[in-house]
């Protein structure tokens, strides 16, 4: 296994820059060979170049092989395993940050199966991130040569990934509202307003959200903001009433109610619970 962490910022400086590289690696995995399950603090890609193997999340459980590749997001707890008979090689680029962020989202949003991406030229993925892999000790230098490899895999991403590469069709109306609420979640929206932007009825925008998802979109929307607050309310100590206005939300009480509502305890009683 070859693999280079860039160490140049710590992680929390990282995660509020516009998009910054975490790690790149390259490996020729053993039979059966597993990582996890585990979740990480940043988003990561691997590119399957040669054999076999799954992953697994979210209960379920992907069949891969050279000229695939998956995501796995910051945060999403996932497994994966090299086969038995046929174990897999693969590279992986992890990163952070807020644009990072965005542009994971949006690769989520186009994808035929969450977190797997088909029918790619692997190989220069992998060319690109062996000359991260390879580098050595934390440097001006190679912050920015780590950078530059980032860069391009994201310029590959967004020539191989476009809606084009799937099929004649733009993304559904489904993925396009929830790519907005994804990236608009900390306004206070309103279903009103944001099915005018996309042109249809209130309605149709709450049938077809949850024909495609399972969920309304307004209950979309809370678990997201509700998911945030909870991160917030455990490791910040960011008054209850500046974390509702980061949400979106008019007033404390408001917030304070719905949280309560939904996660069984108050924000306080929550920060209390969960407290460093």
């Amino acid at each position: 296994m070859t693999e280079f962490y860039e160490t140049t910022y710590d992680l929390a400086n990282k995660q509020n820059a516009d998009m910054e590289a975490i790690l790149f690696g390259q490996e020729d995995c053993a039979p059966s060979h597993g990582y996890g399950p585990t979740l990480r603090p940043y988003h990561l890609f691997h590119f399957v170049t040669r054999g076999r193997g799954t992953l697994e999340v979210d209960g379920i459980r992907y069949a891969l092989g050279a000229g695939d590749a998956f995501l796995i997001p910051a945060e999403q707890v996932a497994y994966y395993e090299a086969s038995g008979s046929e174990p897999w090689s693969y590279s992986w680029a992890g990163l952070t940050g807020l644009r990072a962020a965005q542009f994971v989202r949006q690769i989520l949003a186009v994808l035929p199966e969450r977190y797997v991406m088909r029918g790619l030229d692997t190989q220069k993925y992998a060319a690109a991130i062996r000359g991260a892999a390879c580098l050595k000790g934390t440097s001006a230098a190679n912050y920015f040569r780590a950078e530059s490899v980032l860069y391009e895999l994201f310029a590959y991403l967004t020539e191989d990934l476009s809606p084009v590469g799937y099929s004649d069709e733009a993304p559904s109306l489904a993925s396009r509202i929830k790519f907005y609420l994804d990236a608009k979640y900390t306004e206070n929206l309103q279903l009103g307003s944001v099915a005018a932007l996309f042109h249809v009825h209130p309605n149709h925008l709450s049938r077809v959200f949850h024909a495609r998802f399972g969920i309304s979109p307004k209950k979309y929307l809370m678990g997201i903001k509700l998911d945030r607050a909870e991160k917030l309310l455990r490791a910040t100590d960011m008054p209850i009433a500046l974390i509702a206005a980061s949400l979106g939300f008019e007033e404390q009480h408001a917030f304070s109610k719905l949280f309560r509502k939904e996660r069984g305890l108050s924000p306080t009683e929550y920060r209390s619970a969960h407290a460093r």
